[in-house]
């Protein structure tokens, strides 16, 4: 029998061309992914940079948000959104994209006012439009508003009173602020702006300029270290920047106490109030800021100090009755009523010291105690 004949074997190439295809599919399966994955990284820190850039020149308190705690709309496109970008001071919610078209039209809260009599005798409100706070009512009709999916109504910035889109063409064009419920805690711009005025001319009668916002007008001044309660601090400082002047705000950790409180010299005396947010630690600095005023002879501008306790082990501040810790409980409104009803009481604070009799002609080191003299402090 003849040998059964065998296929003649194909060209080596075709085996080399199907290794060559399988090769480069792989190839593309794991590079395209970590590719695409690089250049979305990429992307994203220069957005961050750019984001970044745009904060920093700003004369708005712009913060990221990864999710908005309600139904936010952007203030330029009107779309809905769920993350962006939002100003701590005067509440402006924007999208990525928006941003520095946002930066650019929208003006924030102004601390203080150019030098006109017209602006500093009447002050008038500072809308924004959308983004009203729930359970919000309108100032004219008295009917609840950002009730509709949308952006929709408005807002004042200094007031926080709201009002309809229709109520606003037809009754509030030439309405003036009056600085709402917390008038009384509040800076005004035109204040300020007449202090520096005052100063220039070698003036320093402030009571007579005080005398236009009241004798119930007794400012507050807000010093929070942002690193307590677990960074709570930090978000609570953009609360206070909403409810009042952005001037009256100070971080501990970036402005001292003994800086802050200068804010109270230009101030009527006696008036000025501070609220501490932060652990006894926080209180103790500022009440030895209060010491250093009395010793440089402020003893007419020394302010009346008030705790929010941040954290655990808040012993002063339990004693003092304004509880052991603040955890978000009651909202940051509420704290300020709850300043503007206390009663101030003097706060002793002596200084002690312990020395340790010696033995064998062997003298120990003394101990230096420090209790609380003679600042006044709200309960």
């Amino acid at each position: 029998m003849e040998a059964e004949r065998r296929p003649a074997p194909g060209p080596p190439s075709e085996g080399l061309f199907a290794n060559g295809h399988l090769i480069l599919w792989t190839l593309c399966s794991v590079l395209l992914p970590v590719f695409i994955t690089f250049w979305c990284s990429l992307q994203r820190s220069r957005r961050q940079l750019h984001r970044r850039d745009i904060f920093r020149k700003s004369k708005h308190g712009w913060r990221d948000t990864d999710l908005f705690s309600q139904p936010t709309y952007c203030c330029v496109c009107a779309q809905h959104i769920l993350q962006g970008a939002f100003c701590d001071c005067c509440g402006l919610r924007v999208d990525e994209d928006c941003l520095k078209k946002a930066d650019k039209r929208f003006q924030c809260k102004e601390i203080m006012l150019k030098n006109d009599s017209k602006v500093l005798d009447a002050m008038p409100h500072h809308w924004i439009r959308g983004n009203v706070p729930l359970c919000s009512y309108c100032m004219v009709c008295r009917q609840q508003c950002g009730s509709q999916p949308k952006l929709c109504d408005y807002r004042c910035i200094w007031c926080q009173k709201t009002v309809h889109d229709e109520c606003m063409k037809h009754s509030l064009k030439n309405e003036k602020c009056d600085f709402g419920e917390f008038k009384n805690l509040i800076i005004p711009p035109s204040y300020l702006t007449s202090i520096n005025q005052m100063r220039k001319d070698k003036k320093t009668d402030y009571e007579l300029l005080a005398s236009k916002l009241g004798k119930q007008w007794t400012p507050l001044i807000i010093l929070a270290n942002s690193r307590s309660g677990t960074n709570m601090g930090e978000g609570l400082l953009g609360e206070f920047r909403i409810l009042l002047n952005p001037v009256q705000i100070f971080d501990v950790t970036k402005t001292p106490p003994i800086k802050a409180l200068q804010l109270c010299t230009l101030l009527p005396y006696y008036s000025a109030q501070v609220l501490v947010c932060g652990g006894d630690g926080t209180v103790g600095w500022v009440l030895d800021a209060v010491d250093d005023m009395k010793i440089k002879g402020q003893e007419k501008y020394i302010p009346q100090v008030a705790v929010l306790p941040l954290g655990t082990g808040n012993d002063l501040s339990n004693t003092l009755g304004w509880g052991a810790g603040y955890a978000g409980e009651i909202p940051v409104a509420q704290v300020l009523r709850n300043v503007m009803e206390a009663d101030g009481i003097k706060l002793d604070r002596w200084k002690v010291q312990v020395t340790n009799k010696g033995y064998y002609n062997l003298r120990k080191p003394k101990d230096v105690l420090l209790l609380r003299n003679k600042a006044e402090l709200s309960i």
